[in-house]
């Protein structure tokens, strides 16, 4: 793993390596998120390998209620193919030793399927992340739109979308499966706004990756201002798995920077336009198109164009100009697309494989 990517660790961390909660004893350590740390685990009755997902002792109400809302909206979407499995959640009063004192704790947990990594990891590294196949980024793609896509039709959406959230799992026949994980940020949106109106304007997920709407202070908070977060999000995971970089990352630069601007408009009570922002978006997306193969550049361009549009409302699919007669709920669109394109790929490589072979024919 790329130095620069290891998980950072929370001061309780190495105090829980060990730990039997639950009926799990806690292994190595994985990642920390927004609020909770991650580990390997053992379940002691069976002595089957999963992930332990631990609310950090540091956690202050919001991030409990968000925890606690992680395993609700994890349970609601149990059996999804491509979302990550809840296997138990609880919580249990411990005894914790931290440097040599003795310290009680009421510690919340969840426990997952333990996946083999994540998609981020195979753009770590310079070199395999070059020799990663297009036809193989195309497939973790379509699987996390998938996952996306099953969590729309039960009235999910996931707001923090990246590589990083996107899990590796062994699926059946030995193929290797995308698995949407870290759904602190979640919401359900069939429930009505649980926070004020203003905690909305700048999202709940990583900065680095928002779409500009939360940048600068004008995120929503019904249905349709989440699922073109969402909408974003999955067009920001194809710039990643072709440049290694989100969508934000390269067209805005310091989300800082936008964040500030964004204050200050809200401060004068003033809307910025987000369509003049297209300028950046795509001279960005000249540069992310130097990274996609030919044969599939003109549909991946015109698709991250849409799906990226700094302006939400345009990400939603449209025939001739015009939204649908019969509204999509879920993704299926997005997973015609992805299909196209791995179609044109696939398609592409299967003749240059038989002309090379007839060219071999042809000189023997």
């Amino acid at each position: 793993m790329d130095p620069r990517r290891q998980p950072a660790v929370s001061n309780w961390a190495p105090a829980l390596v060990g730990l039997e909660l639950g009926g799990y004893q806690i292994g190595p350590y994985l990642s920390k998120g927004g609020f909770g740390m991650v580990f390997e685990a053992t379940n002691l009755a069976t002595s089957a390998p999963c992930a332990i997902k631990v609310l950090d002792p540091n956690h202050n109400a919001q991030d409990a209620a968000e925890f606690d809302g992680e395993g609700d909206l994890l349970a609601k979407l149990a059996r999804r193919s491509h979302v990550i499995n809840l296997l138990d959640s609880g919580s249990e009063n411990v005894e914790v030793d931290l440097r040599g004192i003795k310290v009680p704790l009421a510690l919340k947990y969840h426990v997952m399927a333990l996946a083999s990594g994540s998609v981020d990891e195979l753009i770590a590294n310079p070199v395999t992340f070059a020799a990663l196949p297009w036809v193989d980024r195309l497939h973790h793609w379509r699987g996390a739109i998938m996952g996306v896509h099953q969590m729309h039709l039960s009235k999910v959406a996931h707001r923090d979308l990246k590589l990083s959230n996107c899990l590796l799992m062994l699926g059946k026949g030995g193929k290797t499966e995308v698995r949407i994980a870290d759904l602190g940020r979640s919401k359900d949106f069939s429930l009505p706004p649980s926070l004020p109106p203003g905690d909305y304007y700048f999202g709940r997920g990583d900065n680095q990756f928002a779409p500009p709407e939360y940048l600068w202070c004008q995120g929503g908070f019904t249905e349709q201002d989440f699922r073109c977060a969402d909408l974003y999000g999955v067009g920001s995971l194809l710039v990643e798995l072709a440049t290694g970089h989100g969508m934000t990352a390269i067209a805005i630069g310091s989300w800082q920077a936008a964040q500030m601007q964004g204050v200050q408009d809200h401060r004068i009570n003033f809307r910025r336009d987000l369509s003049a922002l297209r300028p950046k978006y795509h001279r960005a997306i000249e540069h992310v198109a130097l990274q996609i193969p030919t044969q599939i550049r003109r549909e991946a361009v015109q698709l991250i164009r849409q799906l990226c549009d700094p302006v939400p409302s345009e990400r939603l699919p449209k025939i001739m100009g015009k939204p649908p007669k019969d509204p999509d709920d879920g993704l299926h669109w997005l997973l015609r697309r992805a299909d196209i394109l791995i179609g044109n790929l696939t398609v592409d490589r299967r003749r240059w494989k038989y002309s090379r072979k007839a060219r071999n024919m042809n000189a023997s």
